[in-house]
């Protein structure tokens, strides 16, 4: 279960009264890879599709809340369980956690077809803007941010001093633009910059090689730890490949009062648009010259950036997203709590 399921999953229960929480996820047990092997997801999406087949077909539901995926065949899967959910005139809720999909709506007229008529909870008003201007007939769509993790001890505590702390929590994945940040600390440390290097998370598809310039791996952290890994962290950078959505790691990182930059993406726009969080190229280049600006004004960076948070930061208290969930719930009607 992922960040965002973990919050809003009980929430949903605790709130509406629901019938059955299907597993989405394949079982990984047995596999020291970062994703199940594809025997476990067969038999995960085979599952998922037979029971809400069978809750849909057996008992009365009035709504089906489901997080949608973005690609491949966990979108397919969910596409079915649209179709179903239709056929038993159901009220569909599609929660979009990234903003990858509404581009891919746009550009495929069945996709569209499929998941037509269903309310939508999307990232920010910029992915809202995206989908409804794809095509795609939508019953509604609401704008219901990612919750801000509770604030940690600050960043920077007992820094060494010249030195700049960088830091890496998640996996450790080209996709996310981690070879860029190796490749970025080494040309700092070529120009004569100290910089200490520290990572957390899973490796997936990155050479040995390109973890040579790692000062400390701390493996896989729990969430308790995850917090205090940010104590020892001045900047942190996600030059994302990819169109990433509203990643907590960026939370978690102005929480702390780190210095943030990351390619910009529509689930995230404000916090670019605001000065949260700087913008970079995916490129070792640019992650570099985000680098030597921290060694030549980290507190100014830092200054700016939480000035900014700080006045940006109430929308993404926990308690009002959980306020937001609620309403949107009690708007969708009677007898929609199923």
């Amino acid at each position: 279960m992922g960040r965002a399921a973990e919050f809003f999953t009980p929430l949903l229960t605790s709130q509406c009264h629901v019938s059955a929480v299907i597993s989405l996820s394949a079982d990984r047990n047995g596999s020291e890879r970062f994703a199940a092997s594809w025997p476990a997801k067969a038999r995960a999406t085979a599952a998922a599709l037979t029971k809400g087949a069978y809750l849909l077909i057996r008992r009365t539901q009035t709504a089906v809340y489901l997080p949608v995926s973005q690609w491949g065949p966990h979108l397919l899967r969910d596409a079915v369980l649209v179709a179903l959910a239709r056929a038993a005139h159901c009220a569909v809720v599609l929660h979009l956690h990234g903003a990858q999909l509404p581009a891919r709506l746009a550009a495929n007229q069945l996709l569209r077809a499929l998941l037509s008529g269903a309310h939508w909870l999307v990232l920010s008003e910029a992915v809202a803007a995206q989908l409804l201007a794809g095509g795609c007939p939508v019953a509604s769509v609401t704008v219901l941010r990612n919750p801000a993790p509770p604030a940690g001890p600050p960043a920077g505590q007992g820094r060494p001093s010249r030195v700049l702390r960088v830091g890496w929590l998640g996996t450790m994945t080209r996709l996310k633009g981690f070879d860029l940040v190796c490749g970025a600390v080494e040309k700092a440390r070529a120009q004569g910059l100290e910089v200490e290097f520290r990572v957390a998370g899973i490796r997936r598809d990155v050479p040995v090689a390109d973890m040579a310039c790692v000062d400390e791996d701390l493996g896989v952290l729990d969430l308790s730890d995850a917090l205090s890994f940010w104590t020892t962290v001045d900047a942190f950078v996600l030059p994302a490949r990819w169109v990433e959505g509203l990643p907590f790691v960026l939370l978690e990182g102005l929480q702390a009062g780190c210095a943030v930059a990351a390619t910009p993406s529509p689930g995230s726009t404000e916090l670019f648009d605001r000065g949260c969080v700087e913008p970079v190229e995916a490129s070792v280049e640019s992650v570099a010259r985000f680098l030597t600006a921290c060694r030549d004004d980290l507190e100014g960076i830092r200054r700016r950036q939480q000035k900014a948070w700080q006045e940006l930061r109430p929308r993404y208290e926990p308690g009002r997203i959980e306020e937001e969930f609620v309403r949107f719930w009690q708007n969708l009607g009677p007898g929609r709590h199923g």
